[in-house]
């Protein structure tokens, strides 16, 4: 049986249990607040990295065009969040491409001094394309105001007044916290499925610039095409009205002699153009050789002077201790002339031409500049991204074919270096060549001794050309020259003839189906290897990019004085010129 003490005694335990009761309670408060706490910081922070994630994967596209106002647009996406601070875009570099601060306030333009203020929560995520970084997006968030916490916290004085009602409020506050992170879950999802329409956009976005681009690669085909058909129409006209002519019946011999010239001169200019052509296109067959590139300008300089006239002063700066090159040095001649009479017309009043030269380092090997300066009239930025396409001028109708610059570009890149081009309107122009140094020693020219003029030998020749009225044609003039003449129309024909007739030289095209020329000569020489051969071709990868083996090379179109001293140097086993 209890007795009063007894009860006395265990109710003076209650305000002891009470009191552990309720530091228990306080205890656990504080604990489940503190976890709270910081289980919502981690959501927040991942809901931040997530957020900067794909901000990150919805600006790559933006970045590898270099479109600005495209990743301006998916930095002000960020608006939709009212605790986003800023929202930054930054390049490869480090340097600011697209922001949005709220309130209207400005980021510093370099990642390494962007702001870290304590009180927000800062994430940054790669760019990435490839696996290679490109960029760099950075948001600041601002972190849960005070009051909001403090308001928290003051659940502890509820738990302990209130202990009966702590279960009820920690279920509510669980319950809000699954609901707040069903709202972050479904805010994700929300952002998934824009980052999904936004790749979507940049994809229908990419199709249409490539369309853009193929467009204007067509246009300037379409140039280049019409060009050329501009250009031999002309010559072509010339070609076929002397033609007519020659064929009318009592012609005079002064009017026939006329008539046979233009068709000459007409010939040589489309000559001239398909040369103009080749060397655009990079295909041009080059004869390079190690040159003084200092020596090679100071000797061009009274040329220089008579062509460009006596308003134009021509001036050096030449650098001493500029290396040799290896480039072709007839070219060399006609790049320098081309930029020249360019910067003569852009003069009209007259000025100074400086020519200099300078050391720099081209693709991490050395190399030399060759600058070309004027004070005419510049050229504008429209034009100045047009000046080496082929066909494209500024100058009157009849004064200029617009391929000047566009052979000076395609002799620079095929002589393995660059070409660049700065002009200011009324500032003048400065076209800069770069030519990689050489390693080869600088060979002394030969002396050419004079001999008196000696018969031109005769012989048997055999002409391979697959073009029947190509070879004909070579044939009338090597019989008019006096050379007993073989046709072939293949090498393997040629073969087969000249097992069984001994010629004393072989005039072969080097582009045949089958067995080219190249392979026919390697295989003629091999068991004859004295046997004259001379190569003729319009063009030809294999000579343009790695030469003729040594061979002497006639180029088409070619006419019979050309051909003439060709097959004369071989049958007097001189080589090539």
């Amino acid at each position: 049986m209890t007795t009063p003490e007894a009860i006395d005694a265990r109710w003076r335990r209650v305000p002891l249990l009470a009191t552990l009761l309720a530091l228990f309670l306080f205890l656990a408060g504080v604990v489940i607040i503190l976890l709270s706490a910081n289980a919502n910081q981690a959501q927040r922070a991942r809901e931040t990295g997530v957020q900067a994630e794909m901000m990150a994967a919805s600006v790559v596209a933006a970045l590898d065009f270099g479109d600005a106002e495209a990743a301006q647009d998916s930095m002000n996406a960020a608006r939709a969040n009212p605790q986003v601070v800023y929202a930054a875009t930054y390049d490869g570099g480090g340097q600011l491409v697209a922001s949005f601060v709220r309130g209207g306030g400005r980021l510093p333009a370099n990642l390494s001094a962007a702001p870290s203020e304590d009180g927000l929560r800062i994430a940054q995520a790669p760019v990435l394309r490839g696996g290679d970084r490109i960029g760099t997006v950075r948001i600041a968030v601002a972190r849960e105001p005070l009051s909001r916490r403090a308001a928290r916290f003051a659940l502890i004085g509820i738990f302990v007044v209130m202990a009966a009602l702590i279960a009820a409020v920690l279920g509510a506050a669980t319950a809000a916290l699954r609901r707040a992170n069903r709202m972050l879950t479904e805010r994700a999802d929300a952002l998934t499925d824009s980052n999904a329409a936004l790749q979507v956009e940049i994809e229908e976005r990419g199709k249409a610039e490539e369309q853009l681009r193929q467009a204007q690669k067509m246009q300037a085909l379409g140039q280049l095409t019409g060009g050329i058909a501009h250009d031999f129409n002309n010559l072509l006209t010339v070609i076929q009205g002397s033609a007519d002519m020659l064929t009318r019946p009592g012609l005079a011999e002064d009017k026939r002699a006329r008539f046979a010239g233009a068709i000459a001169d007409a010939a040589s200019r489309a000559a001239a153009l398909t040369s103009q052509l080749l060397a655009f296109a990079r295909r041009q067959p080059l004869s390079p050789e190690v040159i003084d590139l200092n020596r090679q300008l100071a000797g061009m300089v009274d040329m220089l002077d008579r062509a460009l006239g006596e308003r134009v002063e021509v001036r050096t700066a030449l650098y001493p201790g500029a290396c040799l090159v290896e480039a072709d040095p007839a070219q060399l001649e006609a790049a320098v002339l081309n930029i020249a009479v360019n910067a003569r017309d852009a003069m009209a009043n007259g000025g100074v031409l400086t020519i200099a030269t300078s050391p720099i380092d081209f693709d991490s090997c050395d190399a030399i500049a060759l600058a070309i300066s004027d004070d005419g009239s510049g050229i504008d930025p429209e034009t100045l991204s047009r000046v080496f396409e082929p066909f494209f001028t500024t100058k009157d109708v009849g004064k200029g074919t617009g391929l000047g610059l566009s052979q000076v570009y395609g002799f620079a890149t095929q002589s393995g270096g660059d070409i660049r081009i700065e002009s200011r309107e009324g500032e003048g122009t400065t076209v800069t060549l770069i030519l990689p140094c050489s390693r080869a020693e600088l060979a002394e020219a030969p002396r050419v001794a004079r001999e008196p003029a000696q018969a031109r030998p005769a012989g048997r020749i055999l002409v391979v050309d697959d073009n029947e009225d190509v070879g004909a044609f070579a044939e009338a003039l090597l019989s008019e020259l006096g050379h007993r003449v073989i046709r072939a129309r293949s090498g393997e024909e040629a073969l087969a003839i000249f097992a069984k007739f001994p010629v004393d030289a072989v005039f072969t095209d080097v582009v045949m189906p089958g067995m080219s020329g190249l392979e026919l000569a390697d295989r003629l020489r091999s068991d004859n290897p004295g046997l004259p051969v001379v190569l003729t071709t319009g063009y030809s990868d294999r000579i343009a990019e790695a030469g003729a083996g040594g061979l002497p090379v006639v180029f088409k179109p070619y006419r019979l004085e050309s051909l003439s001293a060709a097959i004369s140097r071989a049958l007097a086993g001189q080589g090539a010129a």
